[in-house]
């Protein structure tokens, strides 16, 4: 246990601090890109699903970042403790760290009288935060490069909108605003196939 919790330390102090800042300024930003002020319901989700979701992307695709300096890789490697629980470790961190940053954004709109459905859009939000960094995380184990690890969710992000219904169907993670959950669920799943895999095929690297 002595050893996991040092990983988990580890990761604080050197890896999860920047990202985390990242995502903080993102939301402190938010009042400035879109209105979470007195939203109704369908409003309240599009500013979740559209906006607050893309922490995702920053929190979890950079998991294998630490490893892109030869040498800390060939340090790991020579430690009794496997790479992928070091990876699912920085990962549980990060997904964590998400949903208490969400919980507190939906109580700062709650708190600015936005109409919220605070279970049901805490849990979509969540499942497609663990999708689009899923994406992130595969991405990212199998070309071995962070830009491509970032640039798929992005891509997946654009193609939603428009015509995204049609052509993502249950994978179409703007669904909230049209009061459909179930596509919540397929997200969620997704991200923890997408997450397994990743650093799967990582650990294997």
């Amino acid at each position: 246990m002595a050893k996991y919790l040092e990983i988990l330390k580890e990761n604080t102090k050197h890896n999860i601090p920047v990202h985390t800042a990242i995502a903080v300024i993102l939301l402190c930003f938010s009042p400035l890109v879109l209105g979470v002020s007195n939203l109704p319901y369908e409003d309240t989700a599009k500013v979740l699903e559209r906006y607050v979701a893309l922490l995702g992307i920053i929190l979890l695709t950079p998991v294998f970042l630490p490893e892109q300096n030869p040498d800390l890789r060939d340090l790991i490697r020579s430690k009794y403790t496997k790479i992928t629980a070091v990876y699912s470790i920085r990962v549980l961190e990060a997904a964590v760290l998400l949903a208490f940053l969400l919980g507190v954004y939906i109580a700062v709109l709650h708190y600015n009288g936005c109409e919220i459905h605070a279970f049901r859009y805490f849990g979509g939000t969540l499942g497609e935060m663990l999708f689009m960094g899923g994406l992130g995380i595969f991405s990212f184990a199998l070309t071995d490069n962070l830009i491509a690890g970032y640039m798929v969710p992005v891509f997946y992000y654009i193609v939603a909108f428009g015509s995204g219904a049609k052509y993502l169907k249950v994978f179409y993670p703007f669904s909230m605003g049209i009061g459909s959950y179930d596509e919540k669920i397929w997200l969620f799943a997704g991200g923890l196939v997408l997450i397994a895999a990743g650093i799967f095929i990582r650990g294997r690297k």
